[in-house]
C-alpha cells in the first residue's frame, strides 16, 4: 500500500460550513401556524440562525415565517420578533435548522449580546439589555472613493484652490518671520526730525506784534517778517540815562510809540513762527526760528536707554520719510540725555548724517528712524536669552 500517494486534506468546519458559533441556551420560540401559536423549544442559536424540535408540526423549506425568540431573564421574558427560513430538516430526530432574516440593528444587537455573554458566561440582566439597545452598536459604512478622474473644472478648481492655500501659508510664514526680525534684530526710535542749523529771531523790545509769514516760507536777507508796535516808555529808561531830555520832553515821549520791523538775517526758511496779529509780547520772546537755506539738514533721533548696547557710532540706519521714502544714513554721534548732569539719563540721543543731503522743506517735521543691529553679538544675545527661558 502507497500511503505517500494518500494527501490527507484537513478541512475546517467553520471554513466550509459554519460561520457562526453554536450555541446551547434556552429559548423558546413561538409561530403561528395556521391560526394556531405553536411554541417549540430551541435546541441551539448561533448569529446566523437556530435549531428547533418540530415533534408533530411541520414547516416548509424555503418559506419565511415570523416569530418570535423569548428569554427569560431576571424573573421577566424577552421578546425578539424573527424571521426565519427553515434550511434543513434531520429525519431521525425532527430537528429543523432555521436561517434568520431581516434582522434589524437591535435584533443583531441583543442575539450578539446574549450569545457572547452565554459563551463567556456572564449574568445577563435587564440593565445591560436596555444599555445595549440604547447605544450605537454599528459603525456608518465608509464613503468609497472615487475612483473616476476629476474632469477639467474640478482640476482646475482644485489647483486654484491649492494655489491660494500655498500663497496664504506663504504669507503667513513671511509675516511671523518679518515680526521676529523686527523684534530681534531691529531698533526702532522712539522719535525722531529732521534738524538744521537755525536762527532764533527775538523781540527787542516788548510790543504788539503782527507777523507777515508763516511756518514754511522761504525768505530773503532783509526781508520784513514781522511788524511791532513799541510804546515809547519802554526807551524812556535809556532817554534819561543819557540826560539830555527835560521832565517836559519825557513826559511828551510817554504818549508816543516806535514802529518798526523784523527783518530775516540771511536767505532762509521760516522753520517755527508764532501767528500774531497786533498781539501783545515781551522783551526777548522767541518770535521766529529760521533756517539758512545753505545750511545742511540733519537728524536728530531719541532712542530707549536700554537700546544702547545696540547702537554705536559709524553704524547704518534706515531714515523713513513722511511721504514713504527711505533712505540710509549713518551715526555720527551719541550723547545721553540727562536732565541732571554726570547722572545715568533715560534715553540716548543720536546726531544722524543722511547719505543723501535731505530736501530743507523736511526740517521741523518727524521722521523715522531703524537701526539694523544683526551682527553675531546679536546672534549670541538671542541663543542666550532662549536659553535663559
Amino acid at each position: 500500500m502507497n500511503t505517500a500517494a494518500i494527501a490527507p486534506q484537513f478541512v475546517h468546519e467553520s471554513e466550509a460550513q459554519r460561520q457562526f458559533a453554536r450555541v446551547r441556551m434556552p429559548a423558546k420560540l413561538f409561530v403561528k401556524l395556521d391560526g394556531t401559536t405553536v411554541k417549540f423549544p430551541i435546541e441551539d442559536m448561533s448569529a446566523g440562525g437556530f435549531g428547533i424540535k418540530l415533534g408533530n408540526e411541520d414547516l416548509r423549506r424555503g418559506q419565511v415565517y415570523n416569530g418570535r425568540l423569548v428569554f427569560r431573564i431576571d424573573g421577566f421574558d424577552l421578546a425578539v420578533d424573527v424571521e426565519f427560513v427553515p434550511r434543513n430538516f434531520t429525519g431521525n430526530d425532527g430537528r429543523c435548522g432555521c436561517e434568520f432574516q431581516n434582522l434589524g440593528a437591535n435584533e443583531i444587537s441583543v442575539l450578539r449580546y446574549l450569545i457572547t455573554s452565554f459563551l463567556s458566561g456572564e449574568l445577563v440582566s435587564a440593565g445591560d439589555v436596555l444599555n445595549t439597545l440604547s447605544r450605537e452598536n454599528f459603525t456608518k459604512a465608509r464613503k468609497g472613493k472615487g475612483s473616476q478622474a476629476l474632469g477639467f473644472f474640478a482640476s482646475a478648481r482644485a489647483m486654484v484652490v491649492s494655489l491660494v492655500m500655498m500663497t496664504v501659508g506663504l504669507i503667513a510664514v513671511a509675516f511671523i518671520g518679518y515680526q521676529l526680525w523686527q523684534i530681534y534684530f531691529v531698533t526702532t526710535a522712539e522719535s525722531a526730525m529732521v534738524a538744521s542749523e537755525n536762527v532764533p529771531v527775538r523781540l527787542p523790545k516788548d510790543a504788539k506784534v503782527t507777523t507777515l509769514v508763516e511756518a514754511g516760507d522761504q525768505v530773503e536777507a532783509g526781508q520784513a517778517i514781522a511788524s511791532f508796535d513799541a510804546p515809547m516808555l519802554s526807551y524812556v529808561n535809556d532817554l534819561v540815562g543819557n540826560g539830555n531830555y527835560t521832565v517836559e520832553q519825557i513826559e511828551e515821549l510817554l504818549g508816543q510809540s516806535v514802529r518798526g520791523t523784523l527783518t530775516s538775517p540771511c536767505d532762509c526758511k521760516v522753520l517755527n513762527m508764532l501767528p500774531a496779529e497786533d498781539q501783545y509780547m515781551s522783551k526777548g520772546e522767541k518770535l521766529a526760528v529760521l533756517a539758512p537755506t545753505d545750511a545742511s539738514a540733519h537728524v536728530i533721533a531719541r532712542f530707549n536707554f536700554e537700546d544702547g548696547g545696540d547702537l554705536e557710532e559709524g553704524q547704518s540706519v534706515t531714515l523713513r520719510m513722511p511721504g514713504g521714502d527711505t533712505q540710509t544714513g549713518r551715526i555720527e554721534s551719541l550723547f545721553v540725555d540727562s536732565e541732571t548732569p554726570n547722572q545715568p539719563g533715560n534715553a540716548i540721543n543720536a546726531l544722524i548724517e543722511a547719505d543723501e543731503a535731505l530736501p530743507m522743506q523736511s526740517v521741523g517735521r518727524p521722521i523715522g528712524v531703524t537701526v539694523d543691529v544683526f551682527q553675531m553679538a546679536a546672534v549670541d544675545g538671542l541663543i542666550d536669552r532662549v536659553a535663559g527661558q
